[in-house]
């Protein structure tokens, strides 16, 4: 795998590196602060990051995490200090790979790798999966060869982008997806403004006649029987 390094403690850094090298990964940089690293990702194809939480300036490394998932889809391993639930539920929100909690042995190094690859090999395998089936629900019915979202037989109609929504919801018919994903999915590189993003949200649950487009505690949306 293609990993960088976010940690501000050089001991560390060179520990996981060190042990990420001797096991067949390639570290292709390290940095200190957020936005050297956010710079450096911008322009590298990578597989995951290691996160340190804690950094110095003015990003910390769940904000950091939290931006290569929107604008890049590198999800990150969490390197943290922190036992706080409120720091923790803020961290799981952005929906890492896994946590590394310090202090740890290479063995704790070694395992996390070996779950981040099962991970990142289980995410590639998903997205490519051919979605040509017809998924239901309620009167409602979408079809993923053709994109098209029919209730009673009768063509809903949806915009592009309210198509891709929906598409990826009934996708995930029965689990939320995360607003990073959904952002990315629809977006890619050309993020909207937190109010353009919950009106989109709106206008498309206002075609659903029966159906809901529902938060879940503000990470994410799921679609719902609303009859």
């Amino acid at each position: 795998m293609k990993i960088v390094i976010v940690e501000d403690d050089a001991l560390i850094a060179y520990q996981i590196e060190a042990c990420a090298t001797k096991h067949g990964h390639e570290i292709l940089a390290s940095f200190d602060e957020a936005l050297d690293a956010l710079a450096f990702i911008a322009n590298h194809k990578i597989d995951f990051v290691f996160m340190d939480i804690e950094l110095k300036g003015p990003m910390d490394g769940i904000q950091c995490a939290r931006e290569l998932r929107a604008k890049y889809q590198v999800p990150s391993l969490f390197v943290t200090s922190h036992d706080a639930a409120e720091t923790i539920a803020e961290a799981a929100s952005v929906y890492p790979l896994n946590f590394l909690a310090k202090p740890f042995t290479d063995k704790n190094i070694e395992i996390s790798l070996t779950l981040a690859e099962t991970a990142l090999q289980n995410i590639r395998n998903a997205h490519n999966t051919p979605t040509t089936s017809t998924i239901s629900l309620s009167e409602y019915s979408f079809n993923f060869e053709y994109n098209i979202l029919k209730r009673k037989n009768s063509i809903v109609k949806l915009t592009t982008n309210e198509i891709k929504l929906i598409s990826l919801l009934f996708k995930n018919l029965g689990n939320t997806v995360s607003n990073e994903e959904i952002l990315n999915y629809i977006w890619q590189d050309k993020t909207p403004s937190s109010a353009a993003f919950r009106k989109h949200i709106s206008r498309t649950n206002e075609k659903l006649f029966g159906l809901a487009i529902v938060s879940d505690r503000g990470v994410g949306y799921s679609i719902i029987d609303h009859s």
